[in-house]
């Protein structure tokens, strides 16, 4: 009896930790239970690094700032962790789809050993020169700045792997694993910064540390969760140097994403320097605030889309396009919403929200000015997320990086170039909004040509959605 209740216990276990079957008829159940943990895994990154920033307000605003001189740098790096990400998600999706489990397995070992190697290697180069990548750092901030980076410097490798192994659980349909997995972590984090920077007296090093041993506690679960097989899809070492090859599907894919955040890395290091140009530690220390506010309203819809990836990247490989227009349409409603609701809320209290970081005036007096400027356009933030995975799903990287790289590249770099030197700081504000409003516009634009065309397909019953709608490339 005992035996009996031993091993009906463990498969009730193994099932709750088992993928969700991508296949099933009740999508938007499907959606919820694949968008609704993937979007709750990332609220608590969002709250954690939140967390993050007010824990270091309490040490001192020129702490906050070194964090927003560090953030590039770091946002840099992971860039390419999210490009591999997103493509191996997409392509271990669509291979799922056409019911190649093996194929699948060796795309994730050998896009996994990628993330690592290139990991290393960027920590190497951030030790090797530090200096070079601290841009607009003031000389206060410097030496704050340079100690903080080089501790974080040890967990890009663990980064890369992270990123990447959070993707491909998503994408073999257990968002679930993935949310618990980021819950574990960011919820120790949070408890290890305050006895890190206060118990310890390590200050902004602290934060750091606490980053770090919090990473390889969500690695160890993951290496038990794949050494136990409980996935769809399996990692080996068994690979061969012939499946390299994969890497470039899965490369082309993510670049939309690689060049996005690349180019999010750059915005943010434009704007933080044309801050403290303006306002000094105080400009960058607001600015950043809003910034980080903001990822608290955006890293909820792209967890939800994140979700829908999967059912749109299987629904693509099985060339079932009536799924995929069903999905396309409930991931804008609900991202709509979630970013909508958000970002009003944000507008309405924006100075008691950037009183939470600190009590200096002018700080929340200059981060209440940039909440408005970047969460109004907000309301747009789900078409845009909305249409970037619709094609990342289908194979169409030259359709993604037009929208990746709208708001926080082609459109902002210009307004930068052109408000502030005439407005000042207006200027920057000025120009983060109508980059951002823009991006929405377009972004709805390309959504609605899409559904029709998706619609018109599924109509005439082909499993194809080209030639594609000549607005979009």
């Amino acid at each position: 009896m005992n035996d009996m209740s031993d091993v009906s216990g463990s498969f009730r276990r193994r099932q709750r930790l088992a993928p969700e079957d991508l296949a099933s008829p009740e999508l938007l159940r499907l959606l919820l239970r694949l968008g609704l943990p993937a979007m709750f895994g990332l609220s608590i990154n969002a709250a954690h690094h939140t967390i993050n920033m007010i824990f270091v307000g309490m040490i001192g605003e020129d702490q906050i700032a070194a964090i927003m001189i560090v953030l590039p740098v770091l946002m840099l790096i992971a860039a390419f962790g999210e490009g591999i990400g997103v493509g191996v998600a997409t392509e271990v999706g669509r291979t799922l789809g056409a019911g190649n489990r093996s194929r699948a397995g060796a795309i994730a070992s050998i896009s996994l050993a990628a993330g690592v190697v290139f990991g290393a290697a960027s920590a190497i180069a951030i030790v090797a020169f530090p200096d070079l990548l601290l841009f607009g750092a003031t000389p206060a901030l410097q030496p704050l700045a340079q100690h903080y980076l080089m501790i974080v410097a040890v967990s890009v490798p663990l980064t890369m792997a992270q990123i990447i192994l959070d993707f491909l659980a998503i994408a073999e349909g257990n968002a679930r694993f993935s949310m618990w997995t980021l819950v574990a972590c960011f919820a120790l984090n949070m408890i290890l910064d305050p006895i890190m920077i206060f118990g310890f007296g390590l200050g902004l090093q602290g934060v750091a540390i606490a980053t770090i041993l919090s990473q390889l506690v969500a690695l160890c679960i993951y290496a038990a969760y794949h050494a136990r097989r409980l996935g769809t899809v399996r990692l080996t070492f068994g690979w061969r140097w012939g499946d390299i090859g994969y890497l470039r599907p899965v490369l082309a894919v993510g670049a939309p994403t690689t060049l996005t955040s690349l180019a999010t890395a750059g915005a943010i290091a434009a704007v933080v320097s044309l801050a403290g140009t303006y306002h000094g530690e105080a400009g960058i220390a607001g600015v950043g605030i809003a910034l980080r506010l903001l990822a608290v309203g955006t890293l909820p819809v792209i967890g939800i889309s994140l979700g829908a990836q999967s059912i749109l990247s299987f629904a693509w490989g099985r060339g079932d396009t009536a799924r995929m227009l069903s999905a396309a349409r409930i991931l804008t409603v609900v991202t709509s919403a979630v970013s909508g609701a958000y970002g009003l809320g944000a507008l309405v209290f924006s100075e008691e929200l950037a009183s939470f970081f600190t009590g200096d005036a002018v700080v929340i007096g200059i981060a209440a000015q940039a909440i408005i400027a970047t969460h109004l356009p907000l309301l747009l933030f789900g078409l845009r997320q909305t249409v970037l995975i619709l094609f990342q799903a289908q194979g169409r990287p030259k359709a993604a990086v037009v929208i990746g790289l709208a708001q926080n590249g082609y459109l902002l770099f210009p307004l930068l170039a052109l408000l502030p030197p005439f407005f000042g700081f207006s200027g920057l504000l000025a120009a983060m909004f109508l980059a951002s409003a823009l991006t929405g516009l377009l972004s709805a634009v390309c959504l609605a040509r899409t559904l029709s065309a998706l619609r018109q397909r599924s109509a005439d019953h082909l499993t194809s959605i080209r030639p594609y709608p000549s607005f979009c490339p």
